[in-house]
């Protein structure tokens, strides 16, 4: 008859609690989403248009005033040209 060592009833404790360990932790912030996987759209491109210039005050209101040649620039950008816009 053999009587299990204290060793091998040790290395158990240790990979149990190691195990345990890994289920309580909670999940750190490598497991997020990062940003830079986040790749922009044609559309999220071509809101930059809305913003620059910007807005010309009239006598009657704002005026949204657009750049073409900026448009036209964003069109250009990878995120619009795989779209085939």
């Amino acid at each position: 008859m053999s009587v299990p060592s204290r060793r091998n009833h040790r290395a158990t404790l240790v990979t149990v609690a190691l195990a345990g360990g890994l289920v309580v932790l909670p999940p750190t912030t490598a497991s997020a989403d990062p940003p830079d996987l986040d790749l922009p759209t044609c559309s999220s491109t071509l809101a930059r248009a809305q913003v620059w210039p910007g807005l010309v005050p009239t006598p009657e209101g704002q005026y949204r005033h657009v750049s073409d040649g900026f448009v036209s620039y964003l069109l250009r950008q990878p995120e619009c040209t795989a779209t085939g816009n």
